[in-house]
């Protein structure tokens, strides 16, 4: 009786239903299962911590059969992995047993989150929640179970790599172990940290991915093939998924932080530091449907942000792009990814408040961004009420359509507006994306300024042959306060042109292929009237991918400049009497410019890895105000980083980037700038670390002299004219960080940061403090 008590209790426990009805089922990846009949556990007992020895877990579906995607596609995988996956009424469950012959081998170690998948082993979820093969939440995972999460937009740019973002950070479990065999993970992911269709029964989009570090190779369930435009058209689906319910959705993340700034002050001849401060902030999210979330922020800190890596800014002609990395921005924002840039966050420099409306309502994806720029001390006329507005929707198995709008506005006659249409149209291989925009800008007393902006793209991708053109034509008073428009009054044509051969599998040399791609700039009337260019290159290649995760490239290049005189009206010489004479240079000079570049990546070696860039290029010297090319210079450019793994808990990143700019005058210096970096982080758990970051960035630039006679030019506008001055500047930039992080938005952490003044480059004599300052944050993620 007894025992058949216990077999009846067995029958009925919660997420140990026993019986036929829902068996374990295989799917083989390589034989084409891939319609997954994913099993529904109403109560499982998992405890996430990588060991895969509950009952349930004998339960899930069964994925198997690996294919090799990179280098060799197609090809049976390297090693053994397999997949196990369920869902129960709260969340999504995923298992892994990843084999390895050279277990002693796996790259793992005790990162810090969203920080494995350039240096580990690594486990890489794709779920598209939708099916509509357009977005997909990305989860990875490595051996140890350190997380790093994004969002897979099909149409997003990225120079390597699938198109993922990886700075929105989601809430999810994981737990990973090395063994004796490989390693083995699991994750539990929440329904409530996914969106998805309200429907009764539905099925995502999934694949599953493995990297292997030491050799470079990818593998995955669902084979992949790169002669696709849409890569998530060539997922599996995990079906049946009934009765999902995220239930009520809300996320409260209070936020504490104090600060103490310093500031140096010739009077006391030191740091004059202000009195402590704290702020209070808020950010909270709610979730309307399961598909549609409400975001809202109150005084957001983005003090956690690190610092901008320094950047050379010794002779550029354009304004520097800085990638967005504060999350209020980040989260759910992808819809606003566009294929020109009108809509750049870091434009809102100093948000009060600040609003966000994202999801996907059948067809229609739409966003809507609002906020308060703060520009002064307080609200007043001179700060900015910012509104983005975004309606993207699905068109055919994986094309789009959208519009987007922008309004910054700080008064009633300043403002600035866009409004554009965009649509990417996908065949199986080809893909053309468009767009046409334009602007409306308010400059004050009733003052307006029209401008448009047009695009077109034509990409076809392929493992062997690949090529793209652009063309891009860009009005001179089309003005994108909220966006990030790098060149105004210009059209441009670019063209790129790629053919790979592979090596077969173990070979030395896997793959190599020459390249090609030529641009050209016109002043826009030029364009349209048929007149010549003003600036072209062409520039023609190779690359190298050998075994053991090695790359080399080689380049050559030809450029040429050719502006019209009156593009240096302003610009004036002195003669030996004083008396003020029109610059225009001998175009002649800048025709035929050429340049190499050597670049070498080593992937090998567990505790080594590291590139190096080298690079000699012939390139004319610019204008600060009229950015036109002036004199000639020879550049040499040399960029070494290395990334040093002494103990899985310990990683550090050495780098330095010099550049040395000599007129061919004279072969006199120009500008000089050298920036060394080290970058050392210890983690002692998965959720507490140490990071300190030392950067010394050394700039010198002359004044830009006439290539005939070196006199310095000077620029004349409002019968005043004054020369370009150089520049000399050596700081030095401390950064030191104590941070424990359990999840995203949970988080405590102190940090110093200190600014100085070196006397000259790399002297160490009479070093300065020019600013510094300690910062304290205390954040809780509620969830509800």
């Amino acid at each position: 009786m007894k025992a058949l008590l216990a077999i009846g209790w067995l029958m009925v426990a919660p997420g140990l239903i026993l019986g036929p009805p829902d068996e374990a089922i295989e799917y083989d990846g390589s034989e084409g299962e891939l319609d997954v009949r994913t099993p529904w556990l109403p109560d499982p007992a998992i405890r996430i911590d990588g060991r895969l020895d509950e009952v349930e877990w004998g339960r899930a579906a069964l994925l198997h059969s690996f294919t090799q995607n990179d280098p060799l596609e197609g090809a049976p995988a390297t090693q053994r992995t397999e997949v196990l996956v369920f869902v129960s009424g709260s969340a999504i469950y995923f298992g892994v047993r990843a084999h390895d012959t050279r277990p002693d081998q796996i790259r793992a170690t005790l990162a810090e989150r969203d920080n494995i998948t350039s240096s580990d082993d690594y486990i890489r979820l794709v779920l598209d929640t939708f099916n509509d093969q357009r977005r997909a939440y990305v989860f990875a995972v490595n051996p140890f179970g350190v997380q790093q999460d994004g969002i897979w937009s099909e149409g997003g740019r990225r120079r390597f790599g699938p198109p993922v973002d990886y700075n929105p950070n989601f809430l999810w479990e994981s737990e990973g172990r090395l063994e004796s065999w490989g390693y083995s993970v699991e994750v539990r992911i929440p329904l409530k940290s996914l969106r998805f269709p309200k429907l009764p029964t539905q099925a995502w989009g999934f694949n599953v991915t493995r990297r292997i570090q030491r050799s470079g190779y990818e593998e995955s369930w669902a084979p992949i093939s790169s002669d696709e435009a849409n890569q998530l058209g060539r997922s599996g689906r995990l079906a049946q998924l009934r009765d999902l319910d995220a239930g009520l959705f809300m996320e409260v993340n209070p936020v504490l932080t104090g600060k103490r700034l310093g500031a140096y002050d010739d009077g006391v001849g030191g740091l004059d530091r202000e009195d402590p401060q704290a702020d209070f902030g808020f950010n909270i999210t709610y979730g309307l449907t399961s598909n549609l979330t409400l975001d809202g922020t109150f005084s957001p800190d983005f003090s956690q942000v690190e610092a901008d890596a320094g950047q050379i800014a010794v002779n550029e002609r354009f304004a520097l792009y800085f990638p967005e990395k504060r999350p209020f921005f980040l989260e759910g924002t992808e819809i606003f990814s566009l294929p020109k840039q009108v809509v750049y966050t870091r434009s809102i420099v100093d948000p009060l408040v600040g609003a966000k409306l994202t999801g996907k309502v059948g067809s229609f994806n739409i966003g809507y961004l609002g906020a308060v720029d703060q520009l002064g001390s307080s609200l007043s006329e001179s700060d900015a009420i910012v509104n983005l507005m975004r309606v993207r929707r699905d068109v055919g198995r994986s094309s789009t359509v959208g519009l987007v709008y922008t309004d910054r506005t700080r008064s009633a006659d300043v403002f600035n507006r866009v409004g554009g249409l965009d649509a990417r149209l996908v065949s199986s291989r080809h893909t053309l994306t468009l767009m046409a925009a334009a602007s409306q800008t308010g400059t004050g007393a009733g003052e307006r300024v029209r401008g448009g902006l047009v695009s077109a793209r034509i990409d076809r991708t392929g493992r062997e042959l690949s090529f793209s053109a652009e063309l891009e034509d860009v009005h001179p008073d089309f003005r994108a306060e909220s966006g990030f428009i790098r060149r105004l009054g210009d059209t441009q044509l670019e063209a790129r042109l790629r053919r790979n051969w592979h090596g077969a599998a173990g070979t030395l040399l896997e793959r190599w292929g020459p390249s090609l791609e030529v641009r050209g700039f016109w002043d826009r009337d030029d364009f349209w009237s048929g007149r010549g260019w003003k600036e072209a290159r062409i520039e023609l290649g190779t690359s190298f991918s050998f075994r053991n995760n090695m790359t080399f490239s080689f380049s050559g290049s030809m450029s040429s400049f050719d502006e019209g005189e009156e593009k240096y009206q302003g610009l004036f010489l002195r003669d030996d009497a004083g008396q003020l004479e029109a610059f225009y240079p001998d175009q002649d000079v800048f025709q035929g410019l050429l340049g190499l570049q050597a670049f070498l990546r080593v992937n090998t070696w567990d505790r080594v890895r590291g590139r190096v860039t080298l690079e000699w290029e012939e390139t004319p010297l610019f204008d600060g105000a009229l950015r036109v090319p002036v004199e000639a210079a020879d550049a040499w450019t040399a960029d070494l980083s290395l990334n040093l793994y002494p103990t899985r808990s310990l990683r550090t990143e050495v780098g330095v980037r010099h550049t040395s700019l000599f007129r061919q005058r004279d072969g006199g210096l120009y500008s000089r700038a050298t920036i060394p970096r080290i970058r050392a982080q210890y983690q002692f758990t998965r959720s507490l670390f140490f990071r300190t970051v030392v950067e010394y960035g050394s700039q010198e630039r002359r004044v830009i002299l006439d290539p005939v006679f070196g006199r310095a030019l000077e620029s004349c506008g409002g019968g005043e004219c004054s020369g370009s001055t150089g520049r000399d500047v050596h700081d030095i930039h401390l950064e030191a960080l104590v941070t424990y992080e359990p999840s995203p938005g949970t988080v405590m952490y102190l940090g110093y940061l200190r600014e100085m003044d070196d006397s000259g480059a790399f002297a160490f004599r009479d070093v300065r403090p020019q600013a510094d300052g300690l910062f304290a944050k205390v954040s809780y993620r509620f969830r509800f």
